[in-house]
């Protein structure tokens, strides 16, 4: 086990998320500033076809490589080699997939060089995804932290040069996203190669790729359900509505999903802690103790975001944005249930058990599916968040039932608050101790 509790190393992942969620919210208020209403929906409505894509063309190698590396049973330098070769096989098939999609939906409304910007920053993007893999198999927090933060943070600035100062529009916002890119892929390749020293071939480790492909996969499969369930709404709007409801939603989705730092944070801590320890019992009751925590602490989160947003909203994107307000105070509650699913997902996928998750969130998908259809044309952005909040409660409030049985521990041993669940109040004390010192 690592020496570092849970509690620190998860403050730390927290930091960086923390990072990345004020720069997405700087990076949001920027674009829908400049852009408007109209052009920040174009802007989502590009961006979420290379997140739904990659989310399964990465084939879950990422998690996949934090499991091999934290097992240690085989070689390091042969599971990075082949990850540079999952590399160039991810990147080939996304550009294939992303620029067919592109090339025959709507082509119109598509600039060709974004669209070429897209398909060059995908390769940068997977070496990186891939990297962070390395890092947290290696439980090398503090580098997969600056890989975390990394690209919005340099995506941050570059926004400011090329949308504010030069007015690129839409073009510019990708441009900052190419570049931030391409300079942590730099990031990846001194440590990678100077400091770990992994002596990297382009040899075809069969063995290693097809057990990381296998596990892969079904991460991939996973991820790519919950990707879709997440952007389902938006794709779907930009089809049965208009780019400005689409834009109104997209700042909806982005403050509500703002509860999701928590569990992210978390998540990236049991999935690097699951691979690398025997101490499953352990794990498991640290988990649910997470999972109650975590909970109440993104129910409070919700309250203040729920009472704040009329208020915030005007204030920060413009009054143009004001029908973004409901949206976000309908989609809470979805939001909210969301946060255990992951925790409890993470511990599962740590362990190599990724497909439990697809056992409630394949049904979940259709229903978010045939809600939008029906509530979309009524009720726009408001019926979108509707169909995800019945969406992400069926298969979250499934799933819990489904974990409890697969770890042996009864529904109530895992909803139950307990006053020991607050342990880490301990390890604050602690940590401001020896700070103080």
């Amino acid at each position: 086990m690592a020496k570092r509790s849970y509690f620190q190393d998860i403050l730390s992942v927290l930091g960086s998320n923390l990072t990345v969620t004020i720069c997405n919210l700087l990076i949001g208020i920027l674009l829908s500033r400049l852009l408007g209403a109209a052009g920040f929906g174009l802007y989502s409505s590009i961006i979420v076809v290379p997140v739904i894509v990659i989310g399964f063309t990465q084939m879950g190698i990422r998690r996949s490589a934090i499991y091999h590396i934290g097992n240690k049973i085989l070689p390091e330098d042969s599971i990075v080699s082949a990850l540079f070769l999952l590399v160039l096989y991810t990147s080939l098939l996304s550009i294939i997939i992303c620029g067919s999609i592109y090339f025959f939906a709507e082509p119109r409304l598509v600039d060709p060089l974004i669209i070429v910007l897209i398909l060059i920053t995908i390769p940068l993007l997977l070496v990186n995804v891939f990297a962070g893999g390395v890092f947290l198999g290696k439980e090398e927090f503090r580098r997969a932290n600056i890989l975390n933060a990394g690209p919005t943070l340099l995506t941050l600035v570059l926004t400011v040069c090329f949308v504010w100062i030069l007015k690129l529009s839409v073009l510019g916002a990708f441009i900052a996203i190419a570049i931030a890119n391409l300079i942590m892929f730099f990031f990846v390749y001194r440590i990678i190669i100077i400091d770990y020293r992994y002596s990297i071939t382009w040899k075809y480790h069969e063995h290693i790729m097809k057990s990381m492909v296998k596990l892969g996969l079904v991460n991939a499969i996973a991820i790519f359900v919950m990707q879709l369930n997440y952007r389902l709404d938006i794709l779907m709007l930009k089809k049965l509505s208009t780019l400005e409801e689409v834009g109104f939603y997209s700042v909806a989705t982005q403050i509500a999903e703002q509860l999701w730092h928590i569990p992210y944070a978390i998540e990236t801590i049991i999935l690097s802690r699951s691979a690398n320890t025997d101490d499953h019992l352990f794990v498991n009751k640290t988990v649910a103790s997470i999972f109650r925590v975590s909970l109440l602490i993104g129910f409070l989160g919700g309250i203040l975001i729920f009472f704040l947003a009329p208020y915030l909203i005007p204030l920060i994107f413009g009054e143009e944005y004001i029908s973004s307000v409901p949206m976000i105070q309908v989609i809470l509650p979805g939001v909210l249930v969301l946060v255990g699913f992951r925790i409890l997902n993470s511990r599962l996928t740590g362990i190599g058990k990724p497909q439990i998750a697809l056992y409630t969130f394949v049904p979940a998908l259709i229903i978010n599916f045939l809600l939008n259809l029906v509530l979309i044309p009524r009720y726009g952005g408001i019926g979108a968040a509707w169909a995800t909040n019945v969406s992400y409660a069926v298969g979250s409030i499934f799933f819990v039932i489904i974990y409890g049985r697969f770890v042996n521990m009864p529904l109530m041993e895992i909803l139950k608050l307990r006053k020991s669940d607050f342990y880490f109040i301990r390890d604050v004390r602690s940590l401001l101790k020896r700070k103080t010192q």
